[in-house]
């Protein structure tokens, strides 16, 4: 399942989470966030109840938008224990993209890890 996450739900879904989360933020014009929806899914049946994955549309949650300083489409970020860690801001496959979060959920980290 890939959640829709808001302005209004996000301290709920994400910060209050008891797993792991993997958000994409998206944008109604970005082509090619749209084709990133179908790894999402797929991804999410794969990894099931142990990361959730999320969607944000910045065209409507502006807010969060600025919060994580998206500035490119599609990014791609994990988020656990109150803590963003970016994966992606490109098109990536779905072997690539499990690689990075199977990467982070065994601690592994960035250099541009920061709290939320």
């Amino acid at each position: 399942m890939v959640y829709e996450i808001t302005d209004e739900n996000f301290e709920q879904e994400v910060v209050n989470s008891a797993v792991p989360c993997v958000i994409e933020f998206t944008a109604g014009w970005c082509t090619w966030c749209d084709e990133m929806v179908p790894t999402f899914e797929g991804l999410a049946e794969k990894f099931g109840d142990s990361v959730k994955f999320c969607l944000v549309n910045t065209d409507l949650q502006k807010s969060l938008r600025i919060k994580f300083a998206v500035a490119a489409f599609p990014y791609i970020v994990y988020v656990a224990d109150g803590m963003k860690t970016p994966l992606f801001d490109e098109v990536v496959t779905a072997e690539r993209l499990e690689e990075r979060i199977k990467f982070v959920l065994e601690g592994g980290s960035a250099p541009t890890t920061r709290p939320l």
